[in-house]
């Protein structure tokens, strides 16, 4: 199983990326850098600085929204990315919550899993890659298919899809080349998102995409309070219900309207990994187990709360505890 790392902030500026793009560059336990969506900079601006800057690191996106960019634009940003960074990228798309879609488009996606899997397509047409011959011919109720776009040589691009619940596993094991958890338990991963994927790539008659965990964690150290961690980590995401409807199918009775319990909960069903660095790696091993092929390391809250030199420090000893443990 593969190890990266998420800039562990939303950059106001992209001097406040270049620490982890200088320790990915650096660490060759680390395979790739994330960042998630921005409603500051535009994240393939953020790579191609850290490019120009000297760290031209494999670079990955977890997760953009679809109501913010036009198919066209997204495979533009994508080869983008792959080509100032010479290396192959991880693209992720997702459709928001319902309350961004209706501020974003005037109203939700009726259909939101079909919305994704259009946008898909309707990027990789964009980018000139196979379409999916299933997806050929049909109708298109969010996205067409466009013209590719004028050719650029690029490293290759990877178009995922976030995956929280069944639908979407059974979407991304059809149409994506990537499927993206976020906050998902390592056994929910395992018993409930992996025979979805397996299911929709079958049925498509491809092989199933790789599959990726993005995993907020902490070390636990005198002064450190897991709850408040956990909350700095993921408080954004358990507030949203369908973060909250994924949990509980994973046994986790998160509640929206009280942070405590809900960051309790989250710790409980393993979805926030905390503890000594050995305690978090044996955590790391469990999505190893579940058919994981890429953990991304999110250490948010400590950042938030502790600052980079304390983040630094937690992954250099996870890092350290995932070698000792192997």
């Amino acid at each position: 199983m593969k190890l990266s790392l998420l800039i562990p902030t939303v950059p106001a500026t992209v001097e406040q990326a270049v620490p982890f793009a200088r320790y990915v560059a650096q660490n060759s336990q680390l395979t790739r850098l994330w960042q998630g969506q921005s409603y500051g900079l535009e994240p393939a601006a953020t790579f191609a600085y850290l490019a120009g800057a000297g760290y031209p690191v494999a670079a990955g996106t977890c997760l953009l929204v679809t109501p913010l960019r036009h198919p066209a634009q997204a495979a533009l940003e994508a080869r983008t990315v792959a080509a100032v960074t010479g290396q192959p990228a991880v693209i992720g798309y997702g459709p928001g919550s319902r309350a961004m879609q209706a501020a974003r488009l005037g109203s939700a996606y009726e259909k939101p899993v079909e919305a994704c899997v259009e946008f898909l397509h309707a990027t990789r047409s964009c980018l000139a890659q196979r379409w999916d011959p299933v997806v050929q011919g049909s109708t298109s109720r969010y996205f067409r298919p466009g013209e590719p776009l004028p050719p650029v040589p690029h490293p290759r691009v990877q178009l995922g899809l976030g995956v929280l619940r069944p639908a979407m596993a059974r979407a991304a094991g059809r149409a994506a080349d990537a499927a993206i958890t976020w906050l998902a338990p390592a056994k929910y991963v395992q018993h409930t998102l992996m025979p979805e994927i397996a299911e929709g790539a079958e049925s498509a008659g491809r092989t199933g995409p790789s599959v990726i965990a993005a995993v907020p964690m902490a070390v636990a150290r005198p002064g450190r309070n897991s709850i408040d961690l956990a909350h700095l980590s993921a408080g954004g995401h358990l507030v949203l219900p369908h973060y909250a409807d994924m949990l509980g199918r994973a046994g986790a009775e998160v509640p929206t309207n009280d942070p405590v319990a809900a960051a309790k909960e989250l710790i409980a069903c393993g979805g926030f990994l905390y503890g000594s660095p050995s305690r978090i790696a044996d955590g790391l091993s469990n999505y190893a187990a579940a058919g994981v092929d890429e953990v991304i390391l999110n250490l948010t809250g400590v950042h938030s709360w502790y600052g980079t030199d304390e983040t630094l420090l937690d992954l250099n000893e996870i890092l350290a505890a995932t070698v000792s443990a192997h």
